[in-house]
């Protein structure tokens, strides 16, 4: 499906090169990687192994500072260690924090691990994470500024120490040191590249892996990072793997074959129809699990007719969600409700939002002055049968309701492009979400949310968001996330439709990949078996 991200592309498609780098690691180790995406497999008897990642899409930026889509972080996420981690589990830890303490619910110090370099040869120290979170802090246009807005100072008390005064207590804090604001950059490398550091930040990061090249539309390579901090259980250096190619490829039926041929090792995106078989391939292996995420129409409210509450009312009620699961998901997905999904911790199981009904539909819309109905154009992301069928299916559905949708597809760059610019009138786009509700709810629904694109604002939901921020007992914030949830439905500034699962799908030879909650592709402990 198409995701944006606690978050969830913008760059333009180019013809495949088969072009081919020879690339030496670790003075050892020589591999060919092709263009045309062909494994090359290690020759050593230990864990390794060259690995390419078939992802849906080009990612937008390698900058966490503008990053907006999924399939940023998959590639981030293996270049850049963050402060916290989520692990399997869903249970945060420290990362390149070492400890940390909260000596007032305003005042968190951070105790750093020491003697850790970033692949230019520089130190991670206090100096490199006050230098990351004030790139945030200082740039309002920023996605991810009103995840650090509540910083009010940052102090070095040492190299190895960093002490960070909030305006107010900030519950979900450690949250967004897991993401983004969370991602350590060398601050010479990102001085020294400028603007490059979206297309090519070269030795950046302190991560299991450096960036090589990105030939966009055709792949993004990395190679393993000879310097890299972290050791396994039995102290082998991580990461395992030689290189990590990632290949866009828009087709989840393409991205399957290419999976069925060991073309590719990871699939990002699997068309629900092939889910049987891949479960049913010894070669292949696949699990899933309940995602935090979920798939909405997301409507433009700042134009007729969806300033009108009823209007919207009316969409919600005409569409029927368990038709969808059941028809084009073949039951890889759970009916939504509302933005939380059982995955969450503030889930509400007996919270009821809109179920299919046409009477309630034509009811709405006469209270809204339209008894005869109106038209309206649904976008898109082209070259995906799931989401186009789902397309077609609310289309189906709309007719008993006396509402008339056209579909107009588009790249899924170009969708996200007129998401973030508001051009559309209703749109389908997905929304990873995370673990906390708070990575779920308020840069997509608050007023002044970094990602609200649907020019929609209720000050009564920004008050339980904001609640929901600054109380630190789980219990808690758990009422306030749940209000502002009913809220958020009953006012239909999006239609929610389902909750995807997130899985895994791999080839049998893939070891160690972690099925994380967030859909993210950590590739730190994984192999190639031989």
């Amino acid at each position: 499906m198409t995701q944006a991200r606690d978050g969830r592309s913008r760059s333009r498609r180019f013809p495949v090169s088969i072009t081919c780098v020879i690339v030496l690691l670790l003075g050892l180790t020589v591999f060919t990687a092709c263009g045309n995406g062909t494994p090359v497999s290690s020759s050593s008897s230990t864990k390794g192994g060259n690995i390419v990642v078939g992802l849906f899409s080009d990612p937008q930026t390698l900058d966490p500072l503008t990053s907006a889509t999924l399939y940023d972080i998959d590639v981030m996420d293996n270049m850049y260690d963050t402060l916290f981690k989520y692990d399997a589990q869903s249970v945060l830890h420290p990362e390149l924090v070492s400890s940390y303490t909260y000596t007032t619910p305003t005042d968190l110090k951070l105790t750093l691990h020491t003697g850790i370099t970033f692949q230019d040869g520089t130190s991670f120290n206090a100096d490199a994470v006050i230098f990351n979170l004030e790139r945030f802090l200082n740039d309002k246009a920023s996605p991810r500024y009103a995840d650090v807005s509540v910083i009010s100072s940052l102090q070095k008390i040492s190299d190895s120490q960093v002490e960070i005064q909030l305006k107010s207590a900030y519950g979900p804090l450690l949250d967004k040191f897991t993401g983004d604001v969370g991602m350590m950059l060398s601050p010479t490398a990102v001085k020294k590249l400028g603007t490059g550091l979206a297309n090519a930040p070269v030795n950046v990061g302190s991560g299991p892996f450096e960036f090589v090249e990105w030939m966009k539309g055709d792949h993004i390579l990395l190679k393993a990072n000879p310097h890299y901090w972290q050791k396994d259980a039995q102290g082998k250096q991580l990461p395992y793997l030689q290189s990590v190619r990632f290949r866009p490829i828009t087709d989840p039926t393409v991205m399957y074959s290419n999976l069925q041929t060991n073309t590719i090792q990871v699939a990002s995106n699997i068309n629900p129809n092939d889910v049987a078989q891949v479960q049913a391939d010894k070669t292949l292996t696949y699990k899933q699990t309940a995602g935090p995420g979920f798939e909405s129409l997301q409507i433009n409210t700042s134009a007729s007719p969806f300033t009108n509450v009823h209007v919207r009312r009316a969409l919600a009620w005409g569409i029927n969600r368990q038709e969808i699961v059941n028809l084009a998901l073949k039951n890889t997905a759970t009916v939504s409700q509302g933005p939380l999904s059982p995955a969450s911790w503030a889930y509400d199981k007996s919270f009821v939002g809109f179920g299919y009904d046409p009477a309630k539909a034509k009811a709405e819309l006469a209270q809204a002055g339209m008894p005869n109905g109106f038209s309206f154009t649904l976008k898109v992301p082209s070259g995906i049968p799931t989401l186009l069928q789902i397309a077609q299916l609310i289309q189906s559905e709309l007719l008993a309701s006396n509402i008339k949708m056209s579909i107009s597809q588009e790249t899924f760059n170009a969708l996200v492009t007129d998401f973030e610019t508001v051009h559309y009138q209703v749109l389908i786009i997905g929304w990873t979400g995370g673990v906390d509700p708070d990575t779920t709810m308020y840069s997509m629904f608050t007023g002044s949310g970094g990602f609200n694109f649907t020019k929609y604002a209720n000050t009564q939901l920004d008050g339980f968001l904001n609640q929901g921020r600054s109380a630190t007992e789980q219990s808690q914030r758990i009422s306030f996330y749940q209000q502002a949830q009913k809220v958020l439905v009953e006012d239909a500034s999006r239609v929610f439709l389902y909750h995807a699962n997130v899985y895994q799908a791999t080839t049998s030879k893939v070891q160690n990949y972690p099925l994380l909650v967030s859909a993210a592709i950590s590739l730190v402990n994984v192999y190639i078996s031989s």
